[in-house]
């Protein structure tokens, strides 16, 4: 096992894509182990992808697309700017605020941060933001959307360790607002440093964040609509992945009429794009 770790780390170290990595390494270790059948690689890639659990994590991140081009995402990015406006680095913080916002709807921390990289990252260097500080801003504060429930990781851990992924997601929230906080500060502190100014002098009246607030409730629902119905026992986590799909489809066409039917297959044909990746990875990740 040692063997196959230290060929892992010199693999990612080569800059070798993380999925070829994990499933190269995995399988040294059955070559250089002669009395394990090699069917057991092929056995164990394929009974990683067939768990019913596992389901829930490409019907999350199509759920978070449909989100993404539904106005939600829009919506949350705008009470994000609210909350955030009149802080030191202000688009940075919003990054952080909708990653924690993100996290209830998307559950991916990699789509979150494409997602951020794709919608701030241009106005953050329009405004004279250091490429390399926006680019560590939107990324680090997707790690907080694999805490903050519905996430893929939380999903995955309780499934491999064979944990209330129910709970999990309870549990979810107290780490994710402490990192939201603890990051907001980091951020707060480096763009004084770097001399990143707010938007605005004061904060937004209160008029102003509850209209912001009740433009996005249906976004703010969403997780924890999500958390009742699973422990109370309505719906497993696989069946509330296709119940996000249905709630995002919902409020896109009839609530807020902004998803048609051109934006529905781009929402089709990048998750595809990203389940490939994810999927490769999880089946590799068997034999390792």
């Amino acid at each position: 096992m040692v063997s196959a770790i230290g060929f892992f780390m010199v693999f990612l170290f080569l800059g070798m894509p993380v999925a070829f990595a994990i499933g190269i390494s995995g399988a040294i270790f059955f070559f250089m182990t002669p009395d394990i059948p090699w069917t057991i690689l092929v056995q164990k890639s394929l009974s990683t992808t067939q768990s019913f659990t596992m389901l829930a994590i490409p019907l999350f991140i199509f759920a978070g697309n449909l989100m993404n081009n539904t106005g939600i995402t829009s919506r949350l990015v705008k009470l994000a700017n609210v909350l955030t406006g009149h802080m030191y680095g202000s688009i940075g913080q919003v990054s952080v605020v909708l990653s924690t916002l993100m996290g209830g709807v998307s559950g991916s921390a990699v789509a979150d941060a494409a997602m951020e990289c794709r919608i701030l990252g241009p106005e953050m260097t329009k405004r004279g933001y250091a490429p390399g500080w926006a680019a560590a801003v939107n990324c680090l504060s997707g790690l907080i959307v694999a805490t903050i429930p519905p996430s893929m990781g939380l999903i995955i851990f309780g499934t491999v360790g064979e944990v209330s992924i129910g709970r999990l997601f309870v549990a979810g929230f107290v780490p994710g607002i402490i990192m939201c906080i603890t990051m907001m500060i980091a951020t707060s502190w480096s763009a004084r440093h770097l001399g990143y100014k707010p938007d605005h002098d004061k904060p937004y009246p209160l008029s102003v964040i509850a209209k912001a607030c009740w433009e996005s409730i249906w976004a703010l629902m969403f997780p924890f609509i999500l958390i009742i119905l699973i422990r109370i026992g309505i719906m497993t986590p696989s069946e509330s992945g296709a119940f996000a799909i249905f709630y995002a489809l919902v409020v896109g066409v009839f609530i807020y009429k902004e998803l048609d039917m051109e934006k529905f297959k781009k929402c089709v044909f990048e998750s595809v794009k990203d389940l490939s990746v994810i999927t490769m990875i999880l089946a590799l990740s068997g034999i390792f």
